[in-house]
């Protein structure tokens, strides 16, 4: 079983509600690995529930208990405007493609005051509230959360051990995120985990594979995976690969 924990977090632009999923059972002697998500008002209770459920039995399923920081807004929708300020780089010019419902884009640009916020005030505030296996940290977002995922990477990989871009936006503002990476020298980092559709929405299927091929070949001591589940969608793929990836990540 699992018990909850609500928090809220002025953060630096808007608020956030942290809603903190924790096992109840003793503690490992190394602390509970930990897993960030983004878009938390999407995927916080669907991934406890998953989390839940296969942990009973971790020698059989490879997923152990852990302990789950979901990243939410106020409001009950499933993915919030402020998600594209707190996902997107920032940049001098930027170039988007119109949206389909013909609306402007959300303010965007405010990746680095959110890695600040994550920083400064989350991940000191788990670290010291309860007891978390620093070898363990992941952090899984999807679509413009992917994007984040990469560009906490590419700038302040020493923030988690292990990183989980499910259908990243690689194709946010003309492809920018690829001026930023890099080699990964961090030796914290463990692993990284890609997964996208296997059709051209975006390009997100070639693009992601060509970020798993410069991440992996750059960077030949990083354990790196990536995954393209066939008839699949952009929402369908998350379910799909959570938990290939998280066995991957931490098997």
């Amino acid at each position: 079983m699992y018990r909850n924990e609500r928090f809220q977090f002025s953060g630096k632009h808007h608020p956030y509600i942290i809603n903190i999923f924790i096992p109840e059972q003793p503690v490992p002697d190394n602390g509970f690995s930990v897993l960030y998500i983004l878009d938390g008002n999407a995927y916080g209770t669907l991934f406890n529930e998953m989390i839940k459920l296969q942990s009973r039995s971790s020698e059989k399923t490879g997923i152990e208990p852990m302990l789950l920081v979901s990243i939410e807004y106020e409001g009950g929708e499933p993915f919030h405007s402020n998600r594209v300020y707190d996902f997107t780089p920032p940049a001098a010019e930027v170039e988007l493609p119109a949206r389909p419902d013909g609306s402007s884009w959300p303010e965007h640009g405010g990746a680095e005051k959110f890695m600040d916020f994550l920083e400064a005030e989350l991940i000191p505030f788990i670290h010291n509230k309860y007891k978390t296996n620093q070898q363990k940290q992941t952090i899984f977002g999807h679509s413009l959360g992917g994007l984040f995922v990469l560009y906490t990477l590419f700038q302040r990989s020493r923030l988690f051990s292990h990183y989980f871009a499910c259908s990243p936006s690689i194709w946010w503002n003309k492809q920018a995120i690829l001026s930023y990476e890099t080699n990964i020298n961090d030796k914290h980092v463990k692993g990284v985990f890609i997964a996208a559709e296997p059709v051209e929405n975006k390009q997100m299927y070639a693009n992601g594979l060509a970020m798993y091929e410069n991440l992996s070949g750059c960077n030949k001591d990083l354990k790196t995976a990536f995954f393209a589940p066939e008839r699949e969608n952009h929402m369908s793929i998350v379910p799909a690969v959570f938990s290939r990836g998280m066995r991957f990540l931490h098997g």
